[in-house]
């Protein structure tokens, strides 16, 4: 048998013994992997039953530290109001919170107080403020069909995704607004003051000035508009009058379509039409929908900040944090002098191999 038929005739063997070792190996793997992850365990329960009263001890400090500091911190009340304006999109509702929330935390309330245009008693009981875009269900459906009709443009819908969330945070326009006291009385005397604040900013001030002089003086405009039509169909009615009393071949008929008089429905109609710009107008004067109050803030009994149960609970967790890492710094350090024996001891065998070679 020549030396080309023997390597064709041992191919078939060194594949099936290539792909034995390969998954030979891929099982090895894995089983590292298991077994890594149950000693990690083990290592783990070790950790806590060898530091058990650390944790024990830590867990009971950290919970009554929470309980002392439940007497210690003032309790506060929170509420929210819903506003909405066509000219508060999210960075002015952003800059205007933070401003209130640093004047908050300030220990003068003063500037505060002259934010709001309130007396200082009151805004010494303001704890600080938040707010989050409030998405209503219409704005929810026109996103959602938005989505839809750009998924026939574009294919990535990551990029969809990316690009309607962008789109949703830039034109928000309804907000909830969060405040907190430490007396929940002052509740209903701010709701008027925060919707001045808002209300007064110089570049919401102006565009609302500018909305209601242009519905005032378009209500102006269809007045006159109205008074000039009662006055053309005053003269549509003495004309249609005396064209009825004419005598048209012995007919008493009346007709509308003559080129003499214009045709009356459509004067009319088009009387009609102004009176309901005028209530359109009306409506939008007094809801005034460019900057409108939705909800009220609502005085609640129970206080927002945390309980005595919760804070004992949060401090027990914080306690066992503590203790973790303590733990962990621990094992690291162990690992870290193990290291430095070995290394040690691997320094002397070398020096004691070069001593007997040299003797």
């Amino acid at each position: 048998m020549s030396e080309i038929e023997k390597n064709q005739n041992n191919n078939p063997n060194s594949d099936e013994i290539d792909l034995r070792e390969l998954f030979s190996a891929i099982g090895n793997f894995f089983n590292r992997i298991f077994l890594n992850f149950i000693l990690f365990i083990v290592g783990i329960k070790n950790a806590i039953v060898n530091n058990i009263k650390l944790l024990i001890v830590l867990g009971i400090l950290g919970g009554l530290g929470g309980i002392v500091f439940h007497f210690f911190v003032p309790k506060y009340y929170e509420s929210s109001l819903l506003l909405r304006s066509t000219y508060l999109n999210s960075r002015l509702m952003e800059s205007s919170i933070d401003k209130l929330s640093q004047l908050a935390e300030d220990e003068n309330k003063g500037s505060l107080a002259i934010a709001l245009d309130i007396d200082t008693a009151l805004a010494n009981n303001i704890k600080g403020f938040r707010y989050e875009p409030f998405v209503s269900e219409e704005e929810i459906i026109e996103l959602e069909i938005f989505k839809e009709q750009l998924k026939n443009e574009i294919e990535d819908e990551e990029v969809i995704n990316r690009f309607v969330e962008q789109l949703s945070a830039a034109n928000k326009s309804t907000y909830r607004i969060y405040i907190q006291v430490y007396d929940n009385s002052a509740i209903p005397k701010l709701e008027e003051p925060i919707l001045n604040y808002f209300r007064n900013n110089p570049f919401v001030k102006k565009r609302l000035q500018i909305s209601d002089t242009t519905l005032r003086l378009e209500y102006a405009l269809i007045e006159e508009e109205e008074a000039e039509l009662d006055s053309l169909k005053d003269i549509l009615f003495n004309n249609i009058k005396v064209m009825g009393d004419r005598n048209r071949d012995g007919s008493n008929n009346v007709i509308l379509a003559d080129d003499q008089i214009t045709n009356p429905i459509s004067v009319f109609n088009e009387s009609r039409s102004a009176y309901m710009k005028k209530l359109e107008i009306q409506r939008q004067l007094f809801l005034k929908p460019q900057f409108e109050l939705i909800d009220g803030f609502t005085v609640y009994s129970e206080p927002a900040s945390p309980g005595l149960i919760k804070l004992g609970f949060f401090g027990g967790l914080a306690g066992l944090g503590i203790a973790s890492i303590i733990i962990i710094v621990s094992i690291f350090f162990q690992y870290l002098d193990k290291i430095e024996k070995k290394t040690r001891a691997a320094k002397e065998g070398l020096k004691r191999r070069m001593e007997t070679r040299k003797v």
